[in-house]
């Protein structure tokens, strides 16, 4: 073994408060460091992926996964009778969970794909829809889906996005404003939850809500990191400068929150499907 790789391991090993010895790591990793235990491997980080918080495949009752609907039931006390933002809301499962939960709340859903917001608009009653996308900069944007499946739920304005699934895609022109600007005309000062699924561009929505951020106006922010974020040039450490005062966590299949700072390469940079919520650091919340 190199001088490099011994020291990275003593650091790995010592790092997790294990204490285990490099001398007692180096023979198991010479048994599973090679081509015939790939299975073994495989098997071990799928696991360790939903050990550490991200609840692969597992869908709710109501069209959201488990793991969200069991995060809106723990935060209905806190959701009833205020604002919640659904951005990138397709056909409303989860606006109408969070209704389910906080029949009280007041709820915006923002979808702005011409079909789904069809139907959105339709199967939403008492829900306030907005056909706009949000983002960075106000304007007229390209929103891209699959060509044979228009209307699927991995729209995205990023061709590149969806192509990662099929090469055939079309587009709709599309309104965009941003988020900052959407609170400041309708009169909103304080969100209790912001929900972004936006297939890789959440960074740009929570760019587009700076004002609203700096001021901790937002109490929750739950927004995903997906293999998409691949064509969007998007890291978790963009995430984190994006949410200054914030603290980052990972939902769990239970409704817990698992912490994910301070910001590690090796446990955030995970390109695999996974919902992130954020709240107001304890310190800022204090203050």
């Amino acid at each position: 073994m190199e001088p490099i790789a011994r020291t990275t391991m003593a650091k790995w090993s010592g790092g997790r408060g294990s204490r285990i010895s490099s001398a007692v790591l180096r023979p198991l990793v010479r048994l599973l460091n090679r081509p015939s235990a790939a299975w073994f491997g495989r098997a071990l980080y799928d696991i360790a992926l939903r050990f550490n918080g991200i609840a692969i495949g597992f869908e709710g009752k109501h069209d959201v996964s488990e793991a969200e609907e069991n995060f809106l039931t723990r935060m209905a006390s806190r959701l009833d009778g205020r604002v919640v933002l659904d951005v990138g809301a397709n056909n409303g499962a989860y606006a109408r969970m969070v209704a389910r939960a906080a029949p009280r709340a007041e709820i915006h859903a923002f979808e702005p794909h011409p079909r789904t917001f069809a139907a959105l608009q339709a199967a939403s009653p008492g829900i306030r829809v907005v056909n706009k996308a949000l983002g960075e900069q106000e304007g007229e944007l390209e929103l891209y889906d699959f060509a044979e499946a228009d209307g699927s739920t991995q729209a995205s304005l990023s061709r590149e996005a969806v192509a990662l699934f099929d090469p055939h895609v079309v587009a709709h022109r599309v309104t965009c404003t941003t988020l900052d600007r959407y609170m400041m005309e309708a009169g909103l000062e304080r969100v209790a939850l912001l929900k972004i699924d936006t297939e890789g561009f959440d960074l740009s929505v929570l760019r587009g809500a700076r004002e609203a951020i700096a001021a901790k106006r937002f109490d929750l922010i739950q927004f995903e990191f997906i293999p998409a974020n691949i064509a969007t040039r998007v890291t978790m450490r963009d995430f984190f400068e994006a949410l200054p005062g914030y603290e980052i966590f990972r939902l769990c299949l239970n409704g817990d929150l698992l912490p994910l700072f301070p910001y590690d390469v090796k446990r955030c940079e995970i390109y695999v499907t996974q919902n992130l919520v954020a709240r107001p650091a304890a310190r800022a919340a204090d203050a």
